[in-house]
Protein backbone atom coordinates (compact mmCIF):
# COMPACT_ATOMS: atom_id res chain seq x y z
CA UNK A 1 0.00 0.00 0.00
CA UNK A 2 1.23 3.41 -0.99
CA UNK A 3 0.74 6.33 1.93
CA UNK A 4 0.44 9.63 0.16
CA UNK A 5 1.14 12.06 2.29
CA UNK A 6 -1.80 15.31 2.59
CA UNK A 7 -0.84 18.46 1.33
CA UNK A 8 -0.90 20.23 4.75
CA UNK A 9 1.65 17.73 5.97
CA UNK A 10 3.95 18.67 2.76
CA UNK A 11 3.55 22.57 3.67
CA UNK A 12 4.37 21.83 7.16
CA UNK A 13 6.99 20.03 6.13
CA UNK A 14 8.35 23.11 3.90
CA UNK A 15 7.78 24.92 6.80
CA UNK A 16 9.94 23.41 9.05
CA UNK A 17 12.46 22.88 6.34
CA UNK A 18 12.48 26.88 5.18
CA UNK A 19 12.57 28.21 9.52
CA UNK A 20 15.61 25.56 9.42
CA UNK A 21 17.47 27.29 6.66
CA UNK A 22 16.68 30.92 7.90
CA UNK A 23 18.07 29.64 11.39
CA UNK A 24 21.42 28.24 10.03
CA UNK A 25 21.54 31.38 7.99
CA UNK A 26 21.21 33.76 10.78
CA UNK A 27 23.71 31.88 13.01
CA UNK A 28 26.25 31.93 10.22
CA UNK A 29 25.76 35.45 9.84
CA UNK A 30 26.32 36.23 13.59
CA UNK A 31 29.16 34.28 13.86
CA UNK A 32 27.92 31.14 14.41
CA UNK A 33 27.62 31.03 18.37
CA UNK A 34 25.01 32.04 20.79
CA UNK A 35 26.48 33.17 23.48
CA UNK A 36 28.51 36.60 22.80
CA UNK A 37 31.27 37.39 26.11
CA UNK A 38 32.76 40.37 26.82
CA UNK A 39 34.95 42.01 29.98
CA UNK A 40 35.30 44.94 31.29
CA UNK A 41 37.86 46.67 33.47
CA UNK A 42 39.15 49.88 34.14
CA UNK A 43 42.73 51.44 35.60
CA UNK A 44 43.67 55.01 36.95
CA UNK A 45 45.25 57.20 34.71
CA UNK A 46 45.92 60.02 36.94
CA UNK A 47 45.96 63.81 36.41
CA UNK A 48 48.01 66.34 33.97
CA UNK A 49 49.34 69.86 35.22
CA UNK A 50 50.40 72.78 32.92
CA UNK A 51 53.58 74.69 34.05
CA UNK A 52 54.43 77.84 33.68
CA UNK A 53 56.35 80.62 32.79
CA UNK A 54 57.33 83.74 34.73
CA UNK A 55 60.17 86.68 35.30
CA UNK A 56 60.22 88.50 38.11
CA UNK A 57 62.43 91.72 37.67
CA UNK A 58 63.82 93.18 41.04
CA UNK A 59 63.40 96.99 41.56
CA UNK A 60 67.02 97.72 41.16
CA UNK A 61 69.09 100.90 41.79
CA UNK A 62 71.36 103.53 40.72
CA UNK A 63 75.10 103.65 41.46
CA UNK A 64 77.71 106.35 40.78
CA UNK A 65 81.17 104.63 39.14
CA UNK A 66 82.50 103.76 42.83
CA UNK A 67 79.64 101.87 43.68
CA UNK A 68 77.80 104.39 45.86
CA UNK A 69 74.15 104.55 45.65
CA UNK A 70 72.46 107.57 44.02
CA UNK A 71 68.48 107.87 46.02
CA UNK A 72 67.33 110.33 44.51
CA UNK A 73 67.96 110.45 40.65
CA UNK A 74 66.31 113.07 39.66
CA UNK A 75 68.22 115.40 41.65
CA UNK A 76 71.96 113.79 40.18
CA UNK A 77 73.73 116.26 38.12
CA UNK A 78 76.29 114.25 35.80
CA UNK A 79 79.69 116.46 34.84
CA UNK A 80 82.33 115.12 31.92
CA UNK A 81 83.94 111.99 32.86
CA UNK A 82 81.15 110.63 35.31
CA UNK A 83 79.66 107.37 34.55
CA UNK A 84 76.63 105.80 36.65
CA UNK A 85 75.14 102.14 36.32
CA UNK A 86 71.40 100.89 37.25
CA UNK A 87 72.00 97.42 39.03
CA UNK A 88 69.15 94.53 38.74
CA UNK A 89 68.55 91.41 38.96
CA UNK A 90 66.06 89.45 37.17
CA UNK A 91 64.47 85.81 38.31
CA UNK A 92 62.79 83.26 36.14
CA UNK A 93 60.52 80.80 37.15
CA UNK A 94 60.45 77.95 34.37
CA UNK A 95 57.99 74.56 36.07
CA UNK A 96 57.74 72.53 32.99
CA UNK A 97 59.37 69.30 31.45
CA UNK A 98 60.91 70.28 28.71
CA UNK A 99 60.39 73.87 29.15
CA UNK A 100 63.05 76.32 27.36
CA UNK A 101 63.09 80.33 26.84
CA UNK A 102 65.21 82.84 25.77
CA UNK A 103 65.78 85.96 27.80
CA UNK A 104 65.47 89.36 25.96
CA UNK A 105 66.57 92.71 27.43
CA UNK A 106 65.44 95.87 25.91
CA UNK A 107 65.94 99.61 26.24
CA UNK A 108 64.16 102.12 24.35
CA UNK A 109 65.78 103.59 20.97
CA UNK A 110 67.66 107.19 21.97
CA UNK A 111 68.70 109.47 19.40
CA UNK A 112 72.18 110.37 18.53
CA UNK A 113 73.64 112.04 21.65
CA UNK A 114 76.66 112.74 23.45
CA UNK A 115 76.20 110.02 26.43
CA UNK A 116 77.31 106.92 26.21
CA UNK A 117 74.56 104.31 26.89
CA UNK A 118 76.03 100.49 27.57
CA UNK A 119 73.40 97.74 29.00
CA UNK A 120 74.48 94.10 29.95
CA UNK A 121 71.31 92.43 28.89
CA UNK A 122 70.48 89.07 27.31
CA UNK A 123 70.43 89.43 23.94
CA UNK A 124 67.88 86.81 23.06
CA UNK A 125 70.51 84.22 22.47
CA UNK A 126 70.71 83.67 26.53
CA UNK A 127 68.56 80.21 27.08
CA UNK A 128 67.04 78.86 29.87
CA UNK A 129 65.39 76.07 31.37
CA UNK A 130 64.21 74.46 34.47
CA UNK A 131 67.76 74.53 35.89
CA UNK A 132 67.04 78.56 36.02
CA UNK A 133 64.23 78.24 38.02
CA UNK A 134 64.58 80.64 40.63
CA UNK A 135 68.47 81.59 39.68
CA UNK A 136 68.85 85.32 39.84
CA UNK A 137 70.14 86.98 36.67
CA UNK A 138 72.10 89.98 37.24
CA UNK A 139 71.73 92.75 34.83
CA UNK A 140 72.99 96.46 34.48
CA UNK A 141 73.08 99.60 32.20
CA UNK A 142 75.94 102.02 32.79
CA UNK A 143 75.61 105.33 31.59
CA UNK A 144 78.49 108.01 30.86
CA UNK A 145 79.20 111.26 30.07
CA UNK A 146 82.64 111.46 28.45
CA UNK A 147 85.02 113.36 29.68
CA UNK A 148 85.76 114.91 25.97
CA UNK A 149 81.87 115.97 26.42
CA UNK A 150 82.06 119.79 25.35
CA UNK A 151 79.36 122.86 26.17
CA UNK A 152 76.72 121.25 23.90
CA UNK A 153 76.08 118.69 26.51
CA UNK A 154 75.23 120.91 29.39
CA UNK A 155 71.44 120.56 30.40
CA UNK A 156 70.69 117.60 28.35
CA UNK A 157 68.47 114.75 29.63
CA UNK A 158 68.80 111.37 29.16
CA UNK A 159 65.35 109.54 29.28
CA UNK A 160 65.87 105.64 29.39
CA UNK A 161 62.10 105.40 30.43
CA UNK A 162 61.52 101.33 30.72
CA UNK A 163 63.51 98.44 30.81
CA UNK A 164 61.72 95.88 29.23
CA UNK A 165 62.34 92.28 29.38
CA UNK A 166 61.28 89.46 27.68
CA UNK A 167 60.85 85.67 28.68
CA UNK A 168 59.85 83.84 25.24
CA UNK A 169 59.40 79.69 25.00
CA UNK A 170 61.04 78.24 22.70
CA UNK A 171 60.65 74.61 20.93
CA UNK A 172 61.77 71.69 22.91
CA UNK A 173 64.21 69.44 21.70
CA UNK A 174 63.04 66.34 22.90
Amino acid sequence: MRTTSSPSSTRSATKALVAAGLGVVLLAGAGGTFALWSAEDSTTTGTVTDGHLALDVAAGHWETAAGAPIGDLAAYRMVPGDSITFVTEVTPTIVGDNLRATLQGALPQQPATHWEVVASLPDGLTVVDAGDNGVAIPLTVSVTLPASSGNESQQQVLALDDLTLTLQQVASTM
